[in-house]
């Protein structure tokens, strides 16, 4: 090469992809994968035995137990009774207590509200809950806001010290074998009462630090910020879209017969105790949802939407992936990292996202790896917090490491499908801010074509890889090269290229 020869950057481009194929050949695999049911068949036929040993040992009442991928509810069985003593079976249609997963769903009006710009995570609590009023013997501590509480950095307590004796009491109850009596959480009032009495434990900001005192204030700032009941609000916003016919908060006397009566055992050995239906009080924020194995499994293939579910999302993509991104510094074997409502975490060497549930004589556990598009939710009408308190999440991960292990080779076959996209969808100009540069991307015979119009020689094919992600055509290794965004409503509305987002200025044919 001439040493003042120029070099057009598409060209420099081609070769990088050039190389890409040089180093893939010879790491091919020339065995067929089977079919994603026969992966799937594999595992899923031992499920029954091995869910009842575990109930057996775990000494669990009934369980119901749904495993999704992608938009798919690929399993979904029900096993024991939801009530011991009458000897009701447990059914799909059977509703569970779910407890802390509720927060979930708190954190999901949060960013609802945060994209209609109504409020943002760094708004301050005490904006909507003047009430609040907190001590604090760590230096440089600045007001408590709404991401702090929705990510568990907040360093407030675990409860409001107004509630310990619901918390005393129920301790109580199950070592006593259901003697002592019980007390609920107190009321929303009560506890907006009791906030001049608050001291932070920890540094905030930092480590995340479970609290259930924390969702509750924010469920009732929420409230005070949309002007609508936090019960309203998530069952007309969140549960309705998504089809959760059979979940809420409150259940009228002809549905009330299906949630699953609560059941503990003091031992592995000892008979099974029911227990009183849970009355959330100001806990309704933090864990006052019913729902269904099924409605969350729903809710978990939501994690995965990439386009509309139905003529509105509930959440953007966006606001889908920040929920999952860690707030937290992660401290291996001592804290858990939350991102906005879920705990962020690792199963089977991938990154995951989990909440469990506990609440007297039910737990719950709902998890998913994206990269994946795999979920499982499992519920249950017990839960033995003096020898197994974590027997759903324990059992989900045993599942996660069969169907991990026997799907490696199934992905290949549930590959995406080109040819639903609608191309036309992407077709515009777009700028960087200030007008320092214009794209143009067109769509011509079943192709995206770019260019770059202040470099004309730059006008390139891409090709879908996933809906709203395009390679270069000549890319062998299918490298995203083109990420669009959307709105809520999933119209497209900027494109990033080169690590540069630009916004969309215009539509084209």
């Amino acid at each position: 090469m001439k040493q003042n020869q120029k070099v057009h950057p598409i060209n420099i481009i081609r070769y990088f992809f050039a190389i890409l194929l040089i180093y893939s050949i010879g790491y091919g695999n020339n065995h067929a994968a089977p079919s994603v049911q026969q992966k799937y068949d594999s595992v899923l036929e031992d499920l029954p035995q091995k869910i009842q040993e575990s109930m057996q040992q775990q000494r669990l009442a009934g369980v119901s137990l749904a495993i999704v991928d992608g938009d798919e509810i690929i399993y979904s069985q029900t096993f024991g009774y939801a009530d011991v003593e009458k000897k009701i079976p447990a059914t799909r249609d059977t509703v569970y207590p779910i407890g802390s997963v509720t927060k979930v769903f708190t954190a999901t009006m949060l960013m609802q509200l945060c994209e209609k710009g109504v409020l943002n995570l760094e708004i301050p609590l005490k904006k909507y809950l003047p009430e609040y009023r907190v001590e604090s013997s760590f230096p440089w501590v600045q007001p408590t806001t709404l991401g702090q509480l929705v990510s568990h950095t907040s360093g407030l307590p675990q409860d409001a010290p107004i509630n310990f004796w619901c918390n005393y009491s129920g301790f109580g109850w199950i070592v006593t074998g259901g003697q002592a009596d019980l007390k609920w959480y107190v009321s929303k009032d009560e506890l907006l009462s009791s906030l001049g009495q608050i001291e932070l434990e920890y540094q905030p900001g930092i480590y995340s630090h479970y609290s259930n005192f924390g969702i509750q204030l924010l469920g009732i700032a929420l409230e005070r910020a949309s002007g609508q009941s936090f019960v309203d609000y998530v069952e007309e916003r969140i549960l309705k879209p998504l089809g959760m016919e059979n979940s809420g908060f409150m259940f009228d006397e002809e549905r009330h017969p299906l949630i699953a009566v609560g059941h503990v055992c003091n031992s592995a050995q000892s008979p099974f105790i029911a227990t009183p239906l849970w009355e959330p009080g100001c806990a309704i924020y933090s864990g006052g949802l019913n729902s269904t194995a099924e409605d969350m499994a729903r809710f978990l293939s939501f994690q995965f939407q990439t386009a509309p579910a139905n003529k509105e999302q509930v959440l953007s993509t966006g606001s889908l992936r920040r929920m999952r991104t860690p707030n937290s510094v992660r401290h291996p074997g001592r804290y858990t990292s939350y991102g906005i409502g879920w705990a962020v975490v690792q199963i089977e060497g991938y990154d995951a996202i989990e909440h469990n549930g506990a609440l007297l004589g039910h737990s719950a556990h709902v998890s998913a790896i994206p990269d994946l598009r795999l979920g499982i939710v499992i519920l249950s009408n017990s839960r033995n917090v003096l020898f197994s308190p974590d027997a759903c999440k324990n059992l989900a991960r045993e599942i996660y490491a069969e169907l991990v292990n026997s799907m490696k080779g199934a992905r290949a076959e549930k590959a995406f499908d080109p040819g639903t996209v609608n191309l036309g969808l992407y077709a515009g100009k777009y700028e960087l801010p200030g007008g320092i540069a214009e794209m143009e991307i067109i769509h011509k015979e079943g192709k995206l074509f770019m260019s770059i119009v202040q470099d004309p020689g730059f006008n390139e094919p891409f090709v879908p890889i996933d809906r709203y992600e395009f390679s270069f055509k000549a890319d062998p290794a299918r490298n995203p090269a083109l990420l669009f965004q959307t709105d809520r409503k999933g119209e497209v509305t900027s494109v990033s290229f080169l690590s540069y987002r630009f916004k969309k200025i215009k539509n084209t044919p």
